[in-house]
């Protein structure tokens, strides 16, 4: 509280700033400021007078909770003070940016007060927006969690449930195949790049043949591969496939074009990546090139800024294949893995999937549940039973 007095056209005025926080919460405060009052005593009798009803006011809010801005901001302070592999940085920036962007109507609103009509109105808003089920799945998810976190926090009071909790969002549809390279698309790709010299070759067979991110690979380092010497590595062609080993890669970083710094994996842990027999070579080839640099791989500024898609897509076109993203070499990865008869969990441990149903997509693209199931089925008639039926043209004249 503060009486203040001020010169305005000569004259002499007193104005009064009171400004009241909660003890309970500090982000609940209420303000209040007066102007124009022509003596000191008038201004005191105010400020006494309106301090007590900002502080029967304060009592009511906080009673009623903080604002739901209020619970995202606490939210996203408390996520970025204690960081953990659930949450790293750019999993907080992603949650609050959602909120703020697709909750906008509630975020001066109390956030006890909101109700399911109001969390309807926001998936509504969503899907108008064109939006599928999958982002509305995950709107609906973000949501849960921050506003669960606020009633933990007794942020938020009197209620159990989000506004949105139980509230149907639909199935989602696969009506189209997902993008994917087939074999001889992704040996056309890199006959291709490799033909014309392309300089992003190395960096696309390596995603291919590591089932890496694109972050991943950004930030591979040499001392992160052991390899075994070229005498043993030319040994190891002549063992039987299961019993090759040619190294590991050790994949513990990845780089984020959003704050352009190296942080942990996607998953928050690290993970082994065994290296074949063509990934060694080209390996061995690519350290011939790029001498005593850390690097493994080039760096381009598209790749820095996370371009990567562009130039992919880019190339595909050219290359007369289907536009795909960067990204999609991933799944062309574990495809093929799945399709020669690696289980689906060496597959998820090699790329470092932690979503079952991301890997049940692949394995439906491989196809190797469905093959051989309609093998047993015999309609069609075969040759001796065709030729039973044909009528033996001598016994047919003699008949006759």
């Amino acid at each position: 509280m503060a009486v203040i007095s001020y010169k305005k056209e000569g004259e002499t005025y007193w104005k009064i700033y009171i400004n009241l926080r909660s003890k309970i919460n500090p982000t609940i405060r209420v303000q209040k400021l007066l102007i124009g009052f022509t003596s000191r005593e008038k201004a005191e009798s105010e400020d006494r007078k309106f301090t007590i009803e900002l502080a029967h006011r304060l009592g009511r809010v906080e009673n009623q909770g903080a604002t739901w801005e209020s619970v995202i901001d606490r939210w996203e302070h408390e996520k970025r003070t204690y960081p953990s592999k659930a949450y790293v940085l750019t999993t907080i920036m992603d949650h609050s940016a959602l909120l703020r962007n697709w909750t906008r109507p509630w975020l001066n609103r109390i956030a006890s007060e909101l109700n399911r009509g109001d969390g309807r109105d926001i998936l509504r808003m969503a899907e108008k927006s064109d939006k599928k089920v999958g982002f509305l799945k995950h709107l609906k998810i973000t949501i849960n969690v921050v506003y669960n976190w606020g009633i933990e926090e007794r942020l938020i009071v009197g209620v159990q449930n989000s506004p949105v909790h139980g509230l149907d969002v639909g199935k989602e549809k696969e009506d189209t195949l997902p993008e994917i390279l087939t074999l001889a698309e992704i040996r056309t790709l890199l006959t291709t790049a490799r033909d014309h010299d392309h300089a992003w070759y190395p960096i696309w067979a390596m995603a291919l043949l590591t089932g890496m991110r694109s972050g991943e690979l950004h930030s591979l380092l040499w001392t992160d591969i052991e390899m075994v010497s070229e005498e043993i590595g030319r040994a190891q062609e002549n063992l039987p496939a299961d019993k090759r080993r040619y190294g590991m890669i050790r994949c513990t970083k990845t780089w984020n074009t959003r704050t352009k710094t190296i942080g942990p994996t996607k998953g928050g842990y690290w993970r082994s990546v065994p290296i074949s027999g063509e990934l060694y070579w080209l390996l061995r080839e690519q350290r011939a090139k790029t001498g005593n640099q850390e690097r493994v791989l080039p760096h381009f500024w598209e790749w820095d800024k996370g371009e990567q898609a562009r130039v992919f897509r880019a190339f595909c076109l050219g290359a007369g294949l289907k536009s795909i993203k960067f990204h999609t070499l991933r799944a062309c990865f574990a495809t093929q893995l799945i399709s020669d008869g690696v289980a689906p969990t060496r597959v998820m441990k090699i790329g470092g999937w932690k979503d079952i149903k991301t890997m049940q997509r692949y394995i439906r693209m491989a196809g190797i549940d469905e093959a051989g199931a309609t093998e047993g089925l015999k309609f069609l008639p075969s040759d001796e039973a065709v030729m039973g039926h044909v009528v033996n043209l001598f016994d047919f004249r003699g008949k006759r």
